[in-house]
């Protein structure tokens, strides 16, 4: 069941806090101060795209570190002591570099699928062709779902492949699609979309909150790769123990 598995991801974050506060939050700090430039000079007349673009690479491989280091802890649950937990910065090592190449990937299949799904049906004047791109880019959905545990695969310590995973989810597919591919969606929507849709709703009271709210939509948005690999890495271990959790029928 999809609870089974949040319930576990939640409960097994609680077990390592010590080591996952030591291990991340200075790439917290990090990711906030970049994103936190990056919102400073838009409309500025320092803006340049260039700048914009360096921003983002960073955020993007601080986030990675994030993920990976996230994915490390929960899949090691169990097996180190939090007391000899040190704490930890910025750094790439052969295995991180593994991850990010992976994550890049994975970050390409997305915004190609993504680029599907906002063809304007005018752009193609075709029904039976705007059907056909809508049902490549649920595919595409589908598939980068499954393509999504090469991640905590690697996180595990494996020399894995986008093939390990597609055999990881040969016969869970519909789990790994609610998993990897709908509940994201479903956390950007709630933490992200609705904030910028209660901004433009009322802005004269965000404004009067301004601080508050962008530090806390700050967080959020810096929160949520973490709450997705956690949740990952939960059913990771769930696929490869062949869990019941895996079994989507049950769930009425």
């Amino acid at each position: 069941m999809i609870l089974e598995t949040l319930h576990q991801s939640v409960q097994t974050v609680f077990t390592n806090k010590i080591r996952l506060v030591k291990a991340l939050l200075i790439p917290f700090i990090v990711t906030y101060l970049l994103r936190s430039l990056k919102v400073s000079i838009a409309g500025s007349e320092i803006y340049e795209e260039i700048i914009v673009f360096v921003l983002n690479i960073a955020i993007f491989l601080v986030s990675s570190i994030i993920c990976l280091r996230t994915q490390q802890i929960l899949d090691s649950h169990g097996t180190d002591d939090t007391r000899f937990s040190t704490w930890k910065g910025i750094s790439f090592d052969a295995q991180q570099r593994h991850y990010t190449t992976y994550l890049f990937l994975l970050f390409g299949l997305l915004n190609a699928i993504w680029a599907v799904f906002q063809i304007d049906y005018d752009w193609v004047n075709n029904g039976v062709l705007y059907c056909i791109l809508l049902l490549l880019g649920c595919a595409g959905w589908v598939i980068f779902s499954r393509l999504s545990f090469v991640l905590p695969a690697i996180a595990a310590g494996k020399k894995a492949s986008f093939k390990d995973a597609l055999e990881l989810t040969k016969h869970k597919r519909l789990y790994a699609f609610v998993i990897a591919g709908l509940l994201p969606v479903a956390f950007y929507m709630l933490f992200i979309g609705l904030p910028i849709f209660l901004l433009f709703a009322n802005p004269n009271f965000a404004m009067s909150l301004k601080f508050i709210y962008v530090f806390i939509w700050g967080v959020i948005v810096i929160a949520i790769p973490f709450i997705i690999a956690a949740i990952e890495a939960t059913a990771y271990r769930a696929l490869m123990d062949n869990s019941e959790a895996t079994e989507i029928s049950s769930v009425e």
